[in-house]
């Protein structure tokens, strides 16, 4: 029996020669529609969800901030996470659309808006509420978007947790859009002094679509 919507994909043992790049740009491209939870879109490497739980538990955070969440595949099982933890914590999912808000759990906050708008940052900052938080950026990945979003969220992140941003290999890539979020965590780093460093320890396992993404607070 096969699978047919799987069928246009090559077989381990023809992708044996494939190189790092080969494989980033076929997934990103390519595979990660195909990557669900619970029947929802979550379009990240499989890796990098590994990563994401290590992020998590090691850190304990008690508000997670996640800014472009597609199907909100991904937001509920931060949620499903946090309850095997036994933990607390709530989630706050920002999102343009209001296609995750179908998706329904006690941990998840909903706001429907652009996160740049000053009415949505209101309402993140109330709900935030001055909590140990750690942010997720998920959107547009345009850098000038990037920025504003690093310099706007960078104040929810409490010291030892991480502010992620997501899909900085597309400059690595050549992919869309130039430039992209890689300039833009650069700059941020460079202009924080210190406060938060690139934890290069997060991308263990190689296959990342974050290099240079995990940004670990270690200062006010």
């Amino acid at each position: 029996m096969t699978i047919d919507r799987y069928d246009m994909f090559p077989h381990m043992e023809e992708c044996l020669n494939m190189t790092v790049r080969e494989w980033l740009y076929f997934h990103n491209v390519m595979h990660r529609h195909y990557t669900h939870y619970l029947g929802r879109k979550v379009l990240k490497s499989p890796f990098d969800w590994i990563v994401a739980r290590d992020l998590v538990y090691d850190t304990r955070p008690d508000v997670i901030v996640e800014i472009g969440c597609y199907e909100g595949g991904f937001t509920l099982w931060l949620a499903h996470l946090l309850d095997a933890m036994n933990s607390d914590a709530q989630i706050i999912g920002i999102d343009i659309n209001d296609t995750p808000s179908a998706v329904e759990h006690s941990r998840i906050t909903w706001v429907i808006g652009d996160c740049l708008d000053p009415a949505t940052q209101d309402q993140v900052a109330t709900l935030c509420g001055g909590r140990r938080g750690m942010v997720i950026e998920d959107s547009d990945h345009k850098y000038l978007v990037t920025k504003a979003i690093l310099d706007a969220y960078s104040r929810y992140v409490a010291i030892g947790a991480y502010f992620v941003v997501e899909d900085t290999c597309v400059e690595f890539l050549n992919l869309p859009p130039f430039p992209g979020p890689l300039k833009a965590v650069k700059e941020f780093v460079e202009s924080q002094r210190g406060s938060f460093v690139i934890d290069r320890s997060r991308e263990k396992y190689v296959m990342t679509y974050n290099p240079m993404g995990y940004l670990l607070r270690v200062a006010d």
